[in-house]
């Protein structure tokens, strides 16, 4: 069985483009990602992948941000995207992230 992938863009989002390559393959491009500020919570995708390494890279091209995250998929991974003063933070769990 193939590892769930879920990400989650969450906190900083203001009408941004959001490019996500997994293994240098883009599988995720949208435009006009807003957070809802009230449950810090803009969009979010998942798939499935092949058990092993993975490389997750994230890119705002409006912003010229990125970041590249190395993960072991073996189990459901996720991965909550925010953007901070001007960079993009991740934070990887192995639980779901709760919305309120």
């Amino acid at each position: 069985m193939m590892p769930l992938l879920h990400v989650a863009f969450q906190e900083g989002f203001d009408g941004d483009t959001v490019v996500v390559r997994v293994n240098g393959k883009e599988i995720f491009r949208k435009d006009n990602v807003k957070t809802r500020l009230q449950i810090g919570y803009a969009d979010s995708f998942e798939n499935n992948f092949n058990k092993g390494p993975a490389t997750v890279d994230i890119v705002l091209p409006s912003k010229s941000l990125s970041e590249t995250v190395q993960l072991q998929l073996a189990a459901p991974t996720y991965i909550g995207v925010s953007i901070q003063q001007d960079k993009i933070n991740c934070r990887i769990s192995d639980q779901p992230f709760g919305y309120v």
